[in-house]
């Protein structure tokens, strides 16, 4: 069995010592060979403790202060430190299943599966805001090929990439994700240019990650605000690099997160903040689309070029 090392990277801020049970179940798994990567965005000291306390205790843990540029951008930071044909990404708010490493990496062995994916449930203790849970698939193994518009693969809470594949992608686009200024959306990016690109994506539900999950509306309505800006940012992009996929995604997500969730909130849920989620959605894909035109593009990786990487010799292929 092929029991290569793996580099586990998490992009963490303002947590303090919550990421206390991330860490420790990452310690706990069963997988032999695998370094953790913490890169902290934090503006106090209280993860640093946390964190290095365990570095004291376990070599495999490594600790770096990273400037505050948004998850996507310090994910890829973090893949840079490394070397290990396997990357996996993890939130400093989940609690990894011991199995989880292992899970990941019983898909990404198949030179053909350049993306995995595992099941996101919520904590033994969340509460739940009704249904609004993430999906896992149904708790069935998938392979996504061929169709770039298929996009049900999973959440970027529990994710794991080839190293050659993930580099080929140019990683995630830096100005989409938690604190960039494009919105979130940047697991389903990196999949649709994967799946673009030729590239298998796997969900597996041996794969298991444990989330701290929204616990009211407005909660629900900030994360899905982010994601629907993401969505115009994106379906731009797209549309900039020549792909007319773009209009797709777009015209899928204004229905089926705008119009379906307002008729939802009508006739199955009767409740104005599920109606309000959709109108939401009918709105703010148009404002990523208009914030996106201010940034110029990478077109041979259709990546967003943040401002930091202008000055950057090795960037081609600008488009404005």
């Amino acid at each position: 069995m092929d029991m290569s090392a793996v580099d586990v990277v998490i992009s963490t801020y303002g947590r303090g010592a919550a990421i206390d049970a991330t860490i420790r179940s990452l310690r706990q798994n069963t997988y032999p060979h695998f370094t953790i990567w913490v890169l902290d965005q934090s503006e106090d000291d209280r993860t640093e403790q946390c964190v290095r306390h365990h570095a004291l205790e376990d070599e495999r843990i490594c600790y770096l202060r990273q400037p505050i540029r948004g998850i996507s951008a310090t994910r890829n930071a973090g893949a840079a430190l490394g070397h290990a044909p396997y990357i996996l990404f993890t939130n400093d708010d989940c609690v990894l299943d011991p199995g989880w490493i292992g899970g990941l990496v019983a898909e990404l062995r198949d030179e053909r599966v350049w993306l995995a994916f595992g099941a996101v449930y919520p904590g033994p203790q969340e509460m739940k805001v009704n249904e609004l849970v993430l999906g896992t698939c149904n708790g069935s193994r998938r392979i996504f090929r061929h169709n770039r518009f298929n996009l049900a693969f999973g959440h970027g809470h529990n994710m794991g990439a080839r190293r050659n594949a993930f580099e080929q992608m140019g990683g995630f686009d830096e100005l989409i994700g938690a604190g960039a200024p494009l919105g979130s959306w940047e697991e389903r990016d990196l999949g649709y240019r994967v799946l673009k690109s030729g590239g298998w994506i796997a969900f597996t539900p041996q794969a298991i990650a444990y989330h701290h999950h929204w616990q009211n509306w407005q909660g629900v309505r900030r994360s899905f605000r982010a994601y629907g800006i993401g969505a115009g940012a994106v379906a731009g992009k797209y549309l900039r690099c020549g792909d007319l996929g773009g209009l797709v995604l777009l015209g899928e997500w204004l229905f089926s997160q705008g119009l379906r969730q307002i008729a939802s909130g009508v006739i199955k849920w009767h409740r104005l903040d599920k109606i309000l989620l959709g109108l939401d959605q009918l709105y703010y894909p148009f404002v990523g689309l208009q914030k996106g035109w201010s940034y110029q593009l990478n077109r041979e990786l259709c990546c967003y070029i943040a401002p930091f990487r202008l000055t950057d010799p090795s960037q081609r292929g600008v488009a404005p």
